[in-house]
């Protein structure tokens, strides 16, 4: 199954026509996923510049995108630009994107319209709730990825407690805990307010906070913060 991740800056009209062809390879593919990441014009350059600088690619305009193995272990296979990602899929699929600049154009201010709305009803929402802090440490182990829809579904903390997760492990797993990161985000999962990745452990005192050690693929122990993992 291919895994394609399209990102870009929320105005950009060449990432507005890399994200339709892949949202109509996906809907008409049965072995065909991709994941979106929009971000704002004025993120766009520090982001670009540390998911490339992580690994270690080249790349210097919007959209960039890559193609992922879907057991999150290997790194990511830089496709390239626009013009990349319309050979390959017309190379593999067979399909090709037809759409005008006008086009491209409208859907990319629809595009920045709708990420800065987006953005101020999730930033309302987080000042109205504050959720129960979860810190998993030694997540890079593969039970993580599956205790993350168990944590957030409702049953362990209540149907009504959003949670955030920060993934902590050291420098060296740093790549697997962004591959954790995306998984989780895919899910959509309701309850899940955010998910991080940390390599340093810190904590703000007078939050509702939890932590998690993943002792080994099947045995974790489960705390507070002022409990002593073993």
């Amino acid at each position: 199954m291919a895994k394609v991740v399209v990102a870009g800056k929320a105005n950009c009209p060449y990432y507005a026509k890399a994200e339709l062809l892949a949202d109509y390879l996906q809907a008409n593919l049965p072995n065909f996923r991709v994941h979106k990441i929009t971000q704002h014009p004025d993120k766009w350059e520090q982001w670009l510049h540390d998911i490339c600088e992580m690994n270690g690619w080249k790349h210097r305009c919007s959209p960039i995108i890559w193609r992922e193995l879907l057991d999150r272990g290997g790194k990511g296979l830089l496709l390239g630009g626009l013009n990349d990602f319309l050979e390959y899929a017309q190379h593999y699929y067979g399909i090709t994107s037809r759409m005008s600049s006008e086009e491209m154009l409208s859907i990319a201010e629809e595009n920045l319209q709708e990420y800065i709305e987006v953005e101020k009803e999730e930033e309302e929402i987080k000042n109205l709730i504050k959720p129960l802090q979860i810190w998993i440490t030694g997540a890079s182990t593969p039970i993580c990825y599956h205790l993350i829809p168990l944590l957030a579904n409702g049953e362990v903390f209540g149907m009504t407690t959003e949670i955030s997760i920060h993934l902590l492990d050291t420098d060296q797993f740093k790549e697997a805990l962004c591959g954790i990161v995306m998984e989780a985000e895919d899910m959509a999962l309701p309850l899940l307010r955010s998910i991080s990745e940390r390599t340093e452990l810190c904590c703000r005192s007078g939050t509702s906070t939890s932590r998690l050690h993943l002792h080994s693929a099947a045995h974790c122990y489960f705390g507070d913060t002022q409990t002593s993992c073993k």
